[in-house]
C-alpha cells in the first residue's frame, strides 16, 4: 500500500510537470507568432515615377487648372497595420525645390499645388512636413492592409491659372524627405510589440509641354444687298484679333472659301447654283489676303501690336472685301461662303 500510494504520488507530479511545460510552450508560440507579424510591416523609400501634365495649350495654361498625378512619390510599405493610427504615429513627408514652379526654356514659371489626394481637401505647403498619418489618408490608401503586396505613396497636383508662357518643356525636380514612425504590431491588450521607424529622401521629377495656340476673334463679312454687281460698296475697316502664345512668330492664312474659280483663284458666294464673286485683301489695299506662301500675313505685319504673340495682348490684322464688278450680275439671292482661317507657327 505504501508503494503503491508513492507510485500515485509520482504519477500526479509528472502530470502536473507535463501540463506545466505545454502551457509554457504554448504561450511562447504566441509570443513568436505576434512577433513575426510584426516584422512583416516595413516601409522604405524607392524611385519616385514622374508626374507629367502632358502636353496642354498656352492657352489652357493660362485660363483652365490642369491636373496630374503621381503612383510613387518615393514611400512604399509592406504590411498590415493591426489597430488604428496612434497619435503618437506619423508619416510626414516635406517638400522642397530651388525653384517656385515648373521652368520653361525662356525663364518662364508655371506654378501649381502639391495635394495629399485626388482633391484639393489637403494642400501640401512646400518646406512644411505634412502628415499622411492624419485625415484617414494612409487608411484610405490601404498603404499598410497588405502584408505581401508593397504599396506606394501618390502625390497629385493642380496648376494655378493665370499663367502667360511661351511654349516649350517646363520641368521641376522636387526633393521629397520621408520620415515614419507607427507601430508596426499589436500584441495581448493593445500592447505595441515594435516600431518601424525610418527616413529617406527621393527626388519627383515634374514637367509639362507647352503648345503653341490662339483665341481668334473674326467676325462676319457682310456685303449688304445690291440691285447689280457694280453698286455693292467695299467692305472697309475689318479686324482680325489674335491672342497668340506668348513669344510666338506665326502667320495668317485664309483660305479660298468653299466655291473657288480654278483659275484665277478668286472666292465665290452661291446661292441655288448660282455665284458671285469676291475677294478679301491685305490692310487696305489690293493685295489678296490667302492661304499658301506669300499671300499669307506675317504676325509682325500686324496693324496692332506687330511682332511675336503677346499670350495674353490681342494682334489687330486689318482688312478689306469687295465684289468683283466685272462679273455679270446673277439672279436675286442669298449668297453664302465660308473661308477658313489658320494659324502656322
Amino acid at each position: 500500500m505504501t508503494v503503491a500510494t508513492r507510485r500515485e504520488g509520482v504519477r500526479k507530479v509528472d502530470l502536473k510537470g507535463v501540463g506545466s511545460k505545454a502551457g509554457v510552450q504554448g504561450l511562447l508560440g504566441l509570443v513568436a507568432s505576434l512577433l513575426a507579424t510584426s516584422a512583416q510591416a516595413l516601409c522604405s523609400t524607392v524611385s519616385t515615377v514622374p508626374a507629367s501634365f502632358g502636353t496642354v495649350s498656352s492657352i489652357l495654361v493660362r485660363t483652365t487648372s490642369q491636373p496630374a498625378s503621381t503612383t510613387n512619390a518615393g514611400l512604399s510599405c509592406t504590411g498590415a497595420l493591426l489597430s488604428l493610427l496612434a497619435t503618437t504615429d506619423h508619416f510626414y513627408a516635406t517638400i522642397t525645390s530651388s525653384t517656385s514652379g515648373m521652368v520653361g526654356p525662356t525663364g518662364d514659371v508655371i506654378n501649381y499645388t502639391l495635394y495629399a489626394n485626388n482633391s484639393t481637401s489637403y494642400p501640401i505647403t512646400r518646406g512644411t512636413a505634412f502628415d499622411f498619418a492624419r485625415n484617414s489618408i494612409i487608411d484610405l490608401l490601404g498603404l499598410l492592409g497588405s502584408p505581401t503586396v508593397a504599396k506606394t505613396v501618390p502625390i497629385y497636383l493642380g496648376t494655378v491659372t493665370g499663367s502667360n508662357v511661351a511654349a516649350g518643356v517646363y520641368t521641376e525636380n522636387l526633393s521629397i524627405f520621408w520620415s515614419w514612425n507607427y507601430c508596426s504590431g499589436i500584441g495581448l491588450l493593445g500592447v505595441c510589440l515594435g516600431r518601424d521607424i525610418g527616413s529617406g529622401t527621393q527626388s519627383l521629377t515634374v514637367n509639362m509641354t507647352v503648345s503653341n495656340d490662339c483665341v481668334i476673334t473674326a467676325p462676319n463679312i457682310s456685303f449688304g444687298s445690291a440691285p447689280v454687281v457694280s453698286a455693292f460698296a467695299t467692305v472697309s475697316g475689318q479686324t482680325i484679333n489674335l491672342a497668340c502664345t506668348k513669344g510666338s512668330a506665326y502667320t495668317v492664312g485664309l483660305s479660298d472659301g468653299q466655291n473657288p474659280i480654278s483659275v484665277g483663284g478668286r472666292r465665290r458666294m452661291v446661292s441655288s447654283g448660282n455665284y458671285l464673286a469676291y475677294d478679301i485683301f491685305k490692310s487696305a489695299g489690293t493685295t489678296r489676303w490667302g492661304s499658301v506662301g506669300s499671300a499669307r500675313r506675317s504676325s509682325t505685319d500686324a496693324e496692332v501690336n506687330p511682332g511675336n504673340g503677346l499670350g495674353t495682348g490681342s494682334q489687330v490684322f486689318n482688312y478689306n472685301a469687295r465684289i468683283y464688278t466685272d462679273q455679270n450680275t446673277p439672279p436675286a439671292g442669298t449668297y453664302l461662303d465660308n473661308v477658313v482661317l489658320d494659324v502656322g507657327f
